[in-house]
């Protein structure tokens, strides 16, 4: 690769200690720039880190949905455990859990313990009248694979011991829904804070061209280059984004510190899993950059090609 000669070196240092330049002159509108700016990213940020939060409950909800099947109560244990045996052996079957009567009856007490009344009328029933029907709980390899599982039990001769069948897929269906609706405002709300920042940003470099227009005229009839002039003002649209990027990633990163053990524990997630739920900051901070930047140069070409005609 050939050596690059200093006039180019001498020219691109200048383009951006012109652009860094530009950025310092205007300090108040470029802060107001920068603040949007900050305001966008940090609004993306929150929404991507949303996005897997959801993605993360709604794995984790999936992984506890189950179908509660409940037997009549004259069923005994033994054909409910011949049962048990046929369903386990479907392909599509995770786990087949077996709640006997009396543990049933034991689940119910812990569950209502402060609700005295409650346990002692229930202590009128001895354990040869305990209304507590024995339960599965049946958990499939995918949701998909339901409608599989509640079809054999709605056949004829499984029907005669069956009292109820609890589907909770609906749980999950309005979750996906939810996260859906999430996503969708999210990415709406993104579009209109970037045509915000790109409108402000439009406007701060415009002010700086025309603030700059005597420089300007000086530099077309020495010969400067179009790029030469017209460098430091997508150079100052490159700074709004970084540093938009770099504050944001101030705020961000002690927020993400403090928060993170209190959703890791409300998921019910060992502390530190998916690093910042399933996004690493670093590559956040580095796409927060990119979006920046990328908005920077667009606003900064956006006005060059109106005002700045060379």
């Amino acid at each position: 690769m050939p050596k690059m000669s200093n006039s180019p070196r001498i020219a691109f240092y200048r383009i951006l200690q012109n652009g860094l330049l530009n950025y310092r002159r205007n300090f108040w509108l470029s802060m107001a720039a920068t603040a949007i700016m900050v305001v966008t990213l940090f609004f993306m940020s929150s929404m991507l880190i949303l996005n897997a939060l959801t993605n993360i409950s709604l794995q984790t909800i999936k992984e506890k949905v189950d179908i509660s099947v409940y037997f009549k109560l004259e069923t005994t244990e033994n054909v409910i455990k011949q049962i048990q045996r046929q369903v386990e052996l479907l392909p599509e079957v995770k786990s087949v859990e077996f709640v006997p009567r009396v543990e049933a009856r034991e689940k119910f007490r812990e569950l209502h313990r402060d609700e005295p009344l409650l346990l002692e009328s229930l202590e009128q029933f001895s354990d040869e009248e305990n209304p507590f029907p024995a339960s599965f709980a049946i958990r499939v390899n995918d949701l998909k694979d339901y409608p599989r599982i509640l079809s054999l039990f709605q056949e004829e001769k499984l029907q005669t011991f069956i009292k109820k069948i609890t589907d909770k897929r609906d749980i999950v269906d309005r979750l996906n829904a939810i996260t859906r609706g999430i996503r969708n405002l999210g990415a709406s709300l993104m579009a209109v804070f970037g045509a915000i920042t790109v409108l402000v940003m439009f406007n701060t470099i415009r002010l700086t061209i025309y603030n700059r227009r005597e420089e300007i005229e000086i530099m077309r009839l020495v010969g400067a280059s179009n790029w030469y002039i017209r460098g430091p003002f997508v150079v100052e649209g490159i700074l709004y984004g970084l540093a938009g990027a770099i504050f944001t990633g101030i705020i961000l990163y002690p927020l993400l510190l403090l928060m993170m053990p209190k959703i890791s524990t409300f998921l019910e997630l060992p502390a530190g899993q998916l690093q910042y739920f399933g996004l690493n900051f670093w590559l956040l901070l580095g796409l927060q950059a990119v979006t920046g930047v990328l908005l920077g140069v667009i606003s900064s070409v956006i006005v060059i090609r109106r005002y700045l005609k060379i």
